[in-house]
């Protein structure tokens, strides 16, 4: 019979996962954030707001390792088991998609910075636009998987996804198909851009399947 000592610790427990769970949603939160200021960079070719990407990157980084650091600490003083245990290695593994993430978002404004801004192409322009917003849109899907807990979101992720591939495979046609006027420099930024955007939407997924794991057990592949 659990004593009252043990019920405390328990709480006590739960409340500590809980607050991993809401700052994997604050740090998710601020990746996707910066994840659409480098959209707009692309987008309206802000090259002035680039450095504004770069340094909201910082705070991500240290959020990662603040967070890391708490979530081994866990691991080795509690001793956790099934699905808390399954919790907290889901976060280590969600704590490294955010933070590649953020890094990529960083990538995609230093490779348009680069070449002096996207060329003045509006069928280029046009698939970017809507790359930026499919990739963003699969990242905030990982977020709103840790925000509810919910093991179904990651299970139709890799669906969800197809919208991004699709418009990344587009979008290097058009760039192949413009390659002479563009230039080699700015033909091998674009298609470093797109899969930088396409990189995002994968760890949106991941994010999204290590929640089902944590949740259900088993990873989509496994049903």
């Amino acid at each position: 019979m659990a004593t009252n000592h043990d019920i405390e610790l328990r709480h006590h427990f739960d409340d500590e996962l809980d607050e991993i769970r809401v700052s994997l949603v604050d740090m998710g939160t601020m990746v996707l954030a910066n994840i659409r200021r480098a959209g707009v960079v692309l987008v309206e070719n802000r090259l002035d707001e680039v450095d504004a990407v770069v340094a909201a990157d910082l705070p991500i980084n240290e959020a990662y390792e603040a967070l890391e650091s708490k979530v081994f600490q866990i691991l080795a003083l509690q001793q956790p088991v099934a699905t808390d245990l399954r919790f907290l290695v889901a976060s280590t593994r969600i704590l490294y998609e955010m933070e590649r993430s953020g890094d990529l978002a960083v990538n995609t404004v230093n490779s348009m910075s680069r070449i002096d801004g996207i060329p003045s192409e509006p069928v280029l322009q046009a698939i970017l636009g809507q790359l930026i917003e499919a990739a963003a849109s699969m990242f905030g899907r990982g977020v709103e998987a840790i925000t509810v807990m919910d093991a179904g979101i990651g299970l139709s992720a890799d669906a969800e996804d197809e919208e991004t591939d699709r418009l990344t495979s587009e979008l290097f046609t058009a760039v192949t198909a413009r390659q002479d006027d563009l230039g080699l420099e700015a033909s091998v930024a674009l298609f470093y851009i797109g899969r930088f955007l396409e990189r995002i939407a994968d760890h949106g997924v991941n994010i999204a399947q290590n929640i089902t794991f944590a949740v259900a057990g088993n990873f989509p592949e496994d049903y």
